[in-house]
């Protein structure tokens, strides 16, 4: 049995949970002034320096903003937020995202990976065809074995449509996949749970069809049908 590694937050770490708390549940509202760091830090009893890191991180997140005469107050995260606001959104969250998040997110998908598949199809090489295919040789491998994983079929996936990313020559795309890795990834493994681990990679091989035959508008096409296709599925099960 392996058990991993189990790290324990920092005082600062559970201070800075507690503040994302406080401001996500509503009990901490746009525009209200926090106390001195001297009043947190008696309140807490956590030292002083970790107090101000902490709400320098919060800073950095976007739930804070350090006004001259007010000292820290509340910002509007869905102006001032960054890729560590949703994260801490879906933790608060139970690690899910919510119907909105979701729908937003999708429309992101759309509008990253869609223009990259329209460049990919538009111009591509017999190297980039072949990197492609070599993913697709192995979730097919993978899709014989009895005992497959569906956490080894997603990576694939992610890999697949990180390649397309990569490929289409945008030096953003890939970087902006890998950040969103954590989430991407909850959408493969739930992508598969719904529709199940063939037709993933079917729908893989018809992107690969797509872009072989230099149709940039039926591969953008059928990206938005299948994600229109997942989000029907995911309301239909919230519902």
């Amino acid at each position: 049995m392996e058990i991993g590694v189990i790290e324990i937050p920092t005082k600062k770490e559970l201070f800075v949970r507690k503040m994302e708390e406080q401001i996500l549940s509503g009990k901490l509202k746009v525009g209200d002034s926090l106390p001195s760091e001297r009043q947190l830090q008696e309140e807490t009893h956590i030292s002083k320096t970790m107090i101000h890191a902490g709400l320098a991180e919060l800073v950095q997140k976007g739930f804070l903003e350090v006004t001259p005469r007010r000292g820290a107050v509340v910002a509007n995260y869905e102006e001032t937020g960054t890729m560590e606001t949703l994260n801490a959104l879906i933790r608060m969250n139970g690690g899910n995202m919510t119907r909105k998040q979701t729908h937003s997110f999708m429309e992101a998908r759309i509008a990253i990976e869609g223009s990259a598949i329209r460049r990919l199809a538009e111009k591509h090489s017999d190297e980039d065809i072949a990197f492609l295919e070599g993913i697709l040789a192995q979730a097919d491998a993978l899709l014989e074995k009895k005992d497959r994983s569906d956490a080894a079929l997603a990576e694939l996936l992610f890999r697949y449509h990180r390649g397309i990313c990569v490929r289409s020559g945008n030096e953003f795309f890939p970087l902006l996949l890998n950040e969103f890795r954590p989430i991407i990834m909850e959408f493969w493994l739930r992508s598969i749970a719904m529709f199940g681990a063939e037709a993933n990679v079917h729908l893989a091989k018809r992107y690969l069809d797509y872009i072989r035959a230099g149709d940039a508008e039926g591969a953008f096409r059928r990206l938005q049908r299948s994600v229109n296709e997942y989000l029907n599925c995911l309301d239909g099960q919230i519902r």
